[in-house]
This record gives structure tokens, C-alpha cells and sequence, in this order.
């Protein structure tokens, strides 16, 4: 599993928690998250700082610390990433520029070049497939997770949204979930899979679950701006399950983002004078 196959992951819920609360409208947060979540998309510029870790029986298998600072309008991005997989560790820059996205690698004098064209990875066939799933997903949570969705008063104003679910509150959906987790992860994983490895040179060694896949526990809070935006979101999720072999592995994933200097960051472009550019090919279609 790589980068972007957990992206589908955490987007999947992202969208999961997003579309419970529209059908929610009962819930005491759902006006409240909904119109934060179209207020931050509508946001001129931010700088995004988002820290990711993966722990495999307590073991780091991936980690990430990243600082972006977009600008909407002018669809422009810097930003400075660092991952390491628990043995190696690589830092890159980042940023989108003249409709290209570009990575420059710590201590190498190359960029990586791939073209933006503003279309999600995969066939339409692919997305329409994950949107179906979604919905599914959220007819089978909705009624469960509606009341235990919270809104509690933050500091200076500002609210908080918070989910916790453990084992017992889950159950019911946790083949749902981990089912369609490891579907779509494949999926991606599968159309990324030939992407050059001097590009990818941090691997991850995420443990291939087969069976007794169970969600022990999931905790998500954002916090909502005196503004009326998310300017703040945490994401935790503990996971067990057998590989092939029978072994037990307890992975848990923490994902946090803060968003600062909201309509006021100012991105940087990347100087190419003597830098090599490579082009990168995004898998084995075109899409």
C-alpha cells in the first residue's frame, strides 16, 4: 500500500463523516459542519500543516510531517514534506506551478514533473464505482452514528465536532468499512504500482490483512473557526487482523492538520535554472 493509496483512504472518510452529516440533519452539528466545510474549500489561500503516522504493533511503518501554502485562485502550491518509513527518511519540495506539479528531492539537482490537469486519479468508471460505495456505506453508519456526533463550545468561540467510536459502537459496519478500505486501496495501489522507484524510494511495509479485520476504535474532532471554518482536524484509527499466515497485527493510524495564515499566504515558485526535469508517468493507463 502506498501514498496514494491511503489518501483514498482518508479521503473515503473524510467524504464518509462529510455525507453523514448532510444526511444527518437532525444531529445538533449538522448545519454547523456543513457550511464550515464549503466555507474552507472556498478559502482564498491557507498554509496547511499535516502530520501523518502509521504504527504497526506499535512499530512506525510510515510517517509524514508536511507544510503547505496554497493559493485557490491562482492554483498555486509550495510546499516542504519529510517521510521516513521507520528506516529511511527523505525530505522533498513540493509545488504546482504553470499547471505542473514539481518534487525536488533533498541533495538532488533534479525535479520531477507531473502535469495537473485537475482530474482525480483513476477512470470515471473507477470514481463513480467509489462514489456508489460510499453511499452504501453511509445508508448502512447513518443511523448509528447520528447521535453520537457531538458540537461542544471550543476556546474563543470556536466549536468542536467530535466523533468516538470503540469496538462495540462499530460492529455492525466494520466489514463494511474495512472491506471497501482494502478494495480501493488495491485498486489505487494497483493502477500506481509501475511509478518510476527512483520517485518512490521510501517504501512502506504495510502488513497484508486477510482475515479478522476488526476497527477497535475511531476518533475524529474538527474544530470550526469563529470564521466558520475547519481550521483544525484529528483523525485516529486502530486497527487489528491476520495476515495469510495467521499473525496478529494491531495497526493504528493518527492523522492531525492545522490550517494557518487563512487568506493571507503568499506562495513561493521554484527556480528551474540548472535543474533537471524528469517527466513522471502516473501508472500504467492514461487517464
Amino acid at each position: 500500500m502506498n501514498m496514494k493509496a491511503l489518501a483514498v483512504i482518508g479521503i473515503s472518510g473524510a467524504v464518509m463523516l462529510g455525507s453523514v452529516y448532510s444526511i444527518s440533519a437532525n444531529t445538533s452539528g449538522y448545519e454547523l459542519y456543513k457550511d464550515a466545510l464549503k466555507k474552507t474549500h472556498q478559502l482564498e489561500s491557507t498554509t496547511t500543516e499535516f502530520s501523518m503516522d502509521l504504527m504497526e504493533n506499535s512499530k512506525e511503518i510510515y510517517s509524514s510531517d508536511t507544510t503547505l501554502m496554497t493559493n485557490r485562485l491562482g492554483k498555486t502550491m509550495e510546499g516542504r514534506t519529510t517521510v521516513s518509513n521507520g528506516e529511511t527518511a527523505r525530505s522533498y519540495e513540493i509545488y504546482r506551478q504553470d499547471g505542473k506539479f514539481l518534487v525536488k528531492k533533498d541533495n538532488e539537482n533534479k525535479v520531477y514533473s507531473m502535469t495537473s490537469n485537475g482530474r482525480v486519479h483513476g477512470t470515471g468508471s473507477d470514481r463513480l464505482e467509489l462514489k456508489e460505495d460510499l453511499e452504501k456505506l453511509v445508508d448502512v453508519l447513518t443511523k448509528d452514528l447520528q447521535q453520537k456526533m457531538i458540537v461542544k463550545d471550543g476556546k474563543s468561540g470556536s466549536k468542536e465536532v467530535i466523533l468516538n467510536l470503540s469496538e462495540s459502537e462499530i460492529p455492525m459496519a466494520a466489514n463494511v468499512v474495512t472491506s471497501l478500505m482494502l478494495k480501493h486501496a488495491a485498486m489505487m495501489n494497483d493502477r500506481t504500482e509501475f511509478m518510476e522507484s527512483s520517485f518512490h524510494d521510501v517504501k512502506m511495509k504495510f502488513p497484508e490483512l486477510k482475515e479478522d479485520i476488526v476497527i477497535k476504535s475511531a476518533d475524529v474532532k474538527a474544530r470550526i473557526s469563529t470564521q466558520n471554518f475547519v481550521d483544525a482536524q484529528d483523525v485516529k484509527v486502530l486497527v487489528t487482523g491476520k495476515d495469510e499466515q495467521g499473525k496478529v497485527h494491531q495497526v493504528s493510524l493518527a492523522i492531525s492538520l492545522d490550517l494557518k495564515n487563512v487568506n493571507s499566504t503568499k506562495v513561493g515558485t521554484l527556480d528551474l535554472t540548472n535543474l533537471t526535469i524528469e517527466e513522471v508517468k502516473h501508472g500504467k493507463a492514461h487517464h
